[in-house]
């Protein structure tokens, strides 16, 4: 995507026009730094256009710098094909294996994040940074603990007027309520929004929030839902209103990503066709709904009036049968039948909108 080649901002625009339709007022961009080193003006250009695109939608960007990936140690250039069948298969780690295990590399971080950080510091169309995404995710912990406080200080070095967080992302803290690793302590002290994710059942989501609470400070889900593993729009969604937490969830418009496919599916690749329900991503190719009902659900909680409220009891279970539920007895009636969650025809719409169209379907 950052590289001059392949930057597309007529796409960019298509996508966020869509974003903006669904009522979306962030999404999480990850950066690379390969990119920037190869062409630091370009990069930030590239980076000013997207600002720029967003805005115009009402979206801030929530740019992340740093990642794990299954291509260690990507090169510059025209990248690999996706492999078919296969999830996040091109997935590019940043930095690289090589250069996060040689410091003598580090200096050139150090440009990357305060030229970046400097560049936006004072722009209001910029959410905040995500310093790493998921860091002690099979990476040198050695390593880790030396250059995450260092990158975190290199940002704040700029004075940006957004915040900065690092997502805690190992479930087992709100689970099973153990206390936080050394490093993890290390995200926390460095983060000025704490940030988590969780893709389990909605009970889970909610120990997260009155665990991360405890804190003191702002919230934000940079992660959530996973159909096949019982968070969706319809059952996590609600809670993010309920607690007043920023929701980002994962996967977007269906792409190269391949996020329809589960984290499982390099051991067995679905080539011949697509899952029956996707893992993740919201819309199709041609920017249309996966399920019409999450697009309603998020425009509904995010005040359409011709959205969807868990108070009506007109919910049911896709594919398994369509008897009207509360949304409670929904919930555990899907779990019980491998189904998701989905509302029934028009019935749900408010009374006095019946029968008028969404904008949002006709101008996709």
């Amino acid at each position: 995507m950052w590289q001059a080649e392949t930057f597309d901002p007529v796409l960019i625009d298509k996508e966020m026009a869509v974003g903006g339709q669904l009522g979306m007022t962030t999404m999480r961009i990850f950066l690379e730094d390969l990119a920037y080193s190869h062409d630091p003006a370009g990069f930030k250009n590239r980076m000013s256009t997207l600002v720029g695109i967003m805005s115009k939608y009402g979206i801030k960007p929530l740019f992340v710098f740093f990642t794990n990936g299954p291509v260690a140690n990507p090169v510059i250039g025209i990248q690999p094909k996706p492999t078919p069948g296969e999830e996040t298969s091109g997935w590019a780690r940043t930095p690289s294996e090589n250069t996060l295990g040689d410091q003598t590399k580090w200096p050139a971080l150090q440009t990357y994040v305060t030229d970046v950080v400097g560049t936006f510091a004072n722009d209001s169309r910029v959410l905040g940074w995500d310093m790493w995404n998921e860091p002690d995710d099979g990476i040198n912990l050695n390593d880790l603990m030396l250059l995450f406080p260092k990158a975190c200080d290199w940002a704040r070095s700029m004075n940006p007027i957004q915040p900065l967080t690092s997502c805690l992302w190992k479930d087992d803290i709100w689970k099973k309520n153990r206390n936080y690793s050394a490093f993890e302590l290390l995200q926390i002290n460095n983060s000025d929004v704490i940030s988590f994710h969780e893709y389990a059942d909605p009970g889970a989501f909610e120990a997260a929030i009155l665990r991360l609470q405890k804190l003191g400070r702002p919230i934000i889900a940079t992660e959530y839902m996973a159909r096949t593993l019982d968070s969706t729009f319809a059952n996590t969604l609600p809670l993010g209103k309920k607690y007043n937490i920023g929701m980002i969830s994962w996967g977007f418009v269906n792409g190269k990503t391949q996020f329809n496919l589960d984290w499982g599916s390099a051991g067995h690749p679905n080539i011949v066709s697509p899952p029956t329900v996707w893992f993740q991503d919201i819309l199709r190719q041609d920017r249309s709904p996966y399920l019409i009902e999450e697009a309603q659900i998020m425009k509904r909680l995010n005040g359409c009036p011709l959205g969807y409220h868990s108070a009506v009891n007109n919910w049911t279970c896709y594919n398994a049968y369509d008897t009207p539920l509360s949304f409670s007895d929904a919930q555990t009636a899907c779990k019980n039948t491998w189904s998701n969650l989905v509302t029934i025809s028009n019935a749900f719409e408010n009374s006095d909108l019946a029968g008028k169209k969404l904008s949002f379907f006709n101008n996709i």
